[in-house]
């Protein structure tokens, strides 16, 4: 059994973990364990993309959203048949983990080893996005987003702070609220059509981004469908009036909020207008976006949906 670990240790913030990790693979003789670590933006990708292709049985991202993102992207990239791709894996250690929220994993070194001594997975969705300016194609596997949360993530990506992710996300949605001029935008799928001024548009395989806000909670891993959800011309005293309704996962009820499924969806925009996937900004609208069925076997619970 071979295992590669890619770690994502910025700023050295793995030094008391990564130590008994490796100590843990060696007690449990998991067999051939490769550990390696990002030096700089995209690096997972390459790093994902030439284990995928030499071989090896599991990919463990050590890291959060971002470096998962990367590494699935790595994969996909790769000139290795889909039935043949490594089993993925996350021991959630980011500055924000929402795509762990939904596959219940935590970060118990135990119950990842346990959970590949024990070969559990689920076969799960992707989505793909092809960004019409540039041809460009992007894998996602938690959530892509139009509107606020774009402009979120290039803030973020800016600052640096002492008072950790909660307080820094919370800081920059506000901080972007006050200054973002919601755009036009048009959402289409094969089953309904919505167009208007928009805040926030998640085109959802998991349930959380933002930092643990539940925007999807009827998202499923492994239906074969997104969720879209859909945040109009809302106010920001209407954000923060139903941030608890949305960190609980209450679906908000509001003439411009609107919820809807689909396996494939098109977006375009009168102006210039980001998207974002897993919380890393990709390019421009208009772009199609669309679900990979049971594109990968990833660890986790077997019992999760």
């Amino acid at each position: 059994m071979k295992i590669v670990f890619i770690v994502n240790n910025k700023n050295n913030r793995l030094a008391k973990v990564l130590p008994k990790l490796m100590q843990y693979c060696e007690q449990r003789n998991l067999g051939d364990v490769t550990f390696m670590s990002t030096l700089r933006r995209k690096h997972a990708i390459e790093l994902a993309k030439q284990t995928t292709e030499s071989g090896c049985d599991y990919i463990i991202a050590v890291g959060g959203d971002g470096t998962l993102h990367e590494i699935v992207n790595g994969i996909l990239q790769s000139n290795i048949p889909a039935d043949e791709y490594p089993i993925l894996g996350l021991l959630p250690y980011g500055s924000a983990n929402d795509f762990a929220r939904t596959a219940k994993v935590s970060k118990s070194i135990e119950q990842l080893i346990e959970l590949i001594e024990s070969k559990t997975t689920q076969n799960i969705d992707l989505g793909k996005i092809v960004i019409q300016q540039t041809q460009e194609t992007r894998f996602f596997i938690n959530i892509a987003g139009v509107g606020l949360g774009p402009e979120v993530v290039k803030n973020l990506e800016q600052s640096s702070s002492v008072f950790g992710p909660d307080f820094n996300y919370f800081k920059h949605i506000i901080k972007t609220f006050l200054f973002y001029a919601k755009k036009e935008v048009s959402c289409t799928s094969n089953q309904w059509r919505w167009q208007g001024k928009l805040l926030q548009l998640a085109v959802a395989n998991g349930r959380y981004f933002g930092n643990a806000i539940c925007i999807a909670p009827d998202a499923k891993l492994t239906s074969g469908k997104f969720q879209i959800a859909i945040f109009g011309d809302l106010s920001i005293w209407d954000y923060l009036k139903n941030i608890i309704k949305l960190k609980k996962g209450v679906k908000i009820n509001h003439l411009q909020v609107s919820y809807y499924f689909t396996d494939k969806v098109h977006l375009e925009s009168t102006s210039s207008c980001g998207i974002e996937a897993d919380g890393e900004y990709v390019g421009l609208v208009p772009a199609t976006l669309s679900i990979l069925p049971k594109a990968i076997y990833f660890l986790m619970p077997s019992d999760i949906q």
